[in-house]
């Protein structure tokens, strides 16, 4: 096989993790295709394939079967680039056609695809692949484990497997392996022939072999423990073979859920979402049969108390949607710590979704406190949420301190749609002061921009805002605007008055916010923009933004020669403001360019802040005493 082989299978490794809804085609194909016809449809690949050799039969059953090849044509063809976003009839498409091949078919497919010989995008590619040693593994699994286990190049080359969240290099000293394709081969091996499965699963190495078992154990279905335990015992991984009985009721319907909630609670690992999902849908059901009795149950057991937690919540969340009052009470007496109560939370949730109204009286119903506090808000928010004109128009019957969060959660949910009307509204809402709406024009606009940029920009410079609340709007619309338009968002920045004061606080100028932004998203665009900034005390500011980023970049010398342009007054904040990110990045470079620094002044006060309890874990001793070399005596 040559090299681009292994790189591909990997890929195609991605693509079982989410595969059992492709291997559930393959069978339901394969159930009436098998016997009856060995057609390789060329109107899925267009003029790639042209062989085709059918039986008398299997025409007949072309008429009556929903996926057969002749029908493969009216749902897609596997290289029509619909498929790349419809992951559904992508799956369709190619497991209908794959159900078709034979096992030298299959075997010359997957050359093809590895040759780079068709014309389709990664996703296809993938799941195509995927597919096709998935039927392989039907047809003749041995061959198929032959063909895993021939790919030595595995995992030579960098790969990011976004699916994965992984990334495999040779720099790094790691490689990726075959087992996604021994499992799933293994799987399928076992479910036609266990027997023979675990004959050939015991000849691999350990780290084979322990994915060949794995593979085996998840082909199991209504065995019991047992069945689990001895197989396990085998390959001598008794543990692999409890944690498979665990997640097989991840879904499974059961007819005592108590009865399995007793048996597995032992196994159950608390950190394992496996386990954590498969113990929900165990006590979902016992929840169904038994009702709050169940909870009782659980919050007695000697469950650890992470898994404990998480299902009671599930359990409350659950009772909720059936009896939100009763679950209430429920969670009300439960104790809790502090102010803040998650079993309450989890109800006041599910309870505002359906009956606001009700939810708030519950929660105003309990003793004044921080708690009472917390579910109101929360209750609000959901409320304001769902019905935001509701909430507006009946603004002044809710308590003064809920009317905040409400106006702002009502305001979120208009802009969705109709971004000018939440801000028209918003502007009665905040006239006078900002208080906790302060960010509402920051979400309206970040809608208004994405919907209509140029009709945003206008309303908000050339618009009804007042000079009161015009520093707010303007931020909002600059601070949204530099994510697709930096350039134009330092611009509009540039044209607003340097206040450094709004609402009694100290805010920068606008322009050194938006340069902090863009340094981030286009370096040399933030160096280009720089000298723009204008004098006051946040140009030190916009220019720590620029000289920390040459440190994280590895450009100290850039760093110092930058500070160098600025005042005298703006170096000593600069070079101070710089210093901890040059010291936990570069501390020897510090310490090598103290030399370079402007005055003895900056010098010595930098030494004596580098020197301090918080900062001098950074340095090395004799480091220390390079750096207090330069403090002054006045010091």
């Amino acid at each position: 096989m040559k090299k681009s082989l292994g790189i591909l299978l990997l890929l195609v490794t991605s693509g079982f993790m989410i595969g059992g809804g492709g291997t559930y085609l393959v069978h339901l194909a394969t159930s009436s295709n098998d016997n009856n016809t060995l057609t390789v449809p060329g109107a899925v690949l267009g003029s790639q394939i042209t062989e085709e050799v059918s039986t008398p039969s299997a025409e007949a059953d072309r008429s009556r079967d929903p996926i057969s090849t002749s029908n493969i044509q009216s749902v897609s063809r596997i290289d029509d680039p619909s498929l790349e976003k419809d992951s559904f009839q992508r799956k369709l498409a190619i497991y209908s056609y794959v159900a078709g091949l034979s096992e030298q078919q299959v075997a010359k497919e997957l050359q093809r695809s590895l040759d780079h010989e068709l014309e389709l995008s990664r996703s296809v590619l993938v799941e195509f692949q995927t597919a096709l040693i998935e039927r392989l593994a039907t047809l003749n699994p041995s061959s198929a484990m032959d063909f895993v286990t021939e790919q030595k190049d595995l995992g030579r080359d960098f790969v990011t497997l976004n699916s994965w969240g992984v990334r495999l290099s040779d720099s790094l000293g790691i490689t990726t392996s075959s087992k996604p394709f021994v499992q799933s081969v293994f799987k399928e091996w076992a479910l036609s022939d266990r027997k023979s499965a675990m004959q050939n699963a015991k000849s691999f190495k350990a780290d084979i072999k322990n994915e060949a078992l794995a593979g085996i154990l998840a082909s199991l279905t209504d065995e019991p423990l047992t069945t689990y335990r001895t197989i396990a015992k085998e390959f001598g991984d008794e543990e692999q073979g409890l944690d498979f009985y665990v997640r097989s009721f991840s879904s499974k319907r059961v007819d005592d859920a108590k009865a399995i909630w007793e048996e597995i609670a032992t196994f159950v690992e608390p950190y394992n979402p496996n386990h954590l999902e498969a113990m929900g849908n165990v006590l979902k059901q016992w929840f169904q049969q038994d009702g709050m009795s169940a909870l009782d149950q659980v919050r007695a057991s000697a469950l650890h108390e992470v898994v404990k937690g998480s299902v009671v919540n599930s359990l409350l969340w659950m009772a909720a949607e059936e009896n939100p009052h009763q679950a209430f009470q429920y969670a009300l007496n439960m104790p809790s710590q502090g102010m803040y109560s998650q079993p309450l939370s989890s109800v006041v949730s599910v309870w505002a979704e359906s009956d606001p109204q009700a939810a708030y009286q519950a929660a105003t119903s309990i003793e004044q406190s921080g708690r009472r506090d917390s579910l109101q808000r929360q209750v609000v928010s959901v409320w304001a949420t769902n019905e935001p004109y509701y909430f507006i128009e009946n603004l002044e019957s809710f308590p003064p301190q809920m009317r905040d969060v409400g106006s702002s959660s009502a305001l979120q949910s208009i802009a969705v749609t109709s971004p000018q009307e939440a801000a028209e509204i918003a502007l009665e809402q905040i006239e006078g002061g900002f208080g906790a709406l302060s960010f509402v024009p920051t979400s309206i606009l970040r809608h208004w921009i994405d919907q209509d940029t140029e009709a945003a920009i206008q309303w908000v410079l050339n618009g009804p805002v007042s000079e009161d609340n015009r520093y707010s709007w303007v931020s909002a619309l600059a601070t949204n605007l530099v994510n697709t338009d930096p350039r134009r968002a330092f611009d509009i920045a540039l044209q607003q008055p340097i206040s450094e004061r709004v609402g009694g606080m100290y805010m920068p100028a606008l322009e050194a916010q938006i340069l902090g932004q863009i340094v981030y998203q286009d370096f040399d665009l933030a160096v280009e923009l720089l000298p723009k900034v204008r004098e006051g005390s946040s140009r030190s500011q916009a220019y720590t933004s620029v000289g920390s980023q040459y440190i994280n970049l590895g450009q100290s010398s850039k760093a110092v020669d930058l500070g160098l342009k600025l005042t005298a007054n703006e170096q000593t904040q600069y070079f101070q403001s710089i210093a901890y990110t040059w010291a936990s990045i570069d501390a020897s470079g510090l310490v090598e360019s103290f030399k370079n620094l402007p005055t003895a002044e900056i010098r010595s006060n930098l030494a004596q802040t580098l020197t301090s309890q918080w900062m001098k874990d950074n340095f090395t001793e004799a480091q220390l005493e390079v750096l207090k070399s330069y403090v002054s005596d006045s010091d």
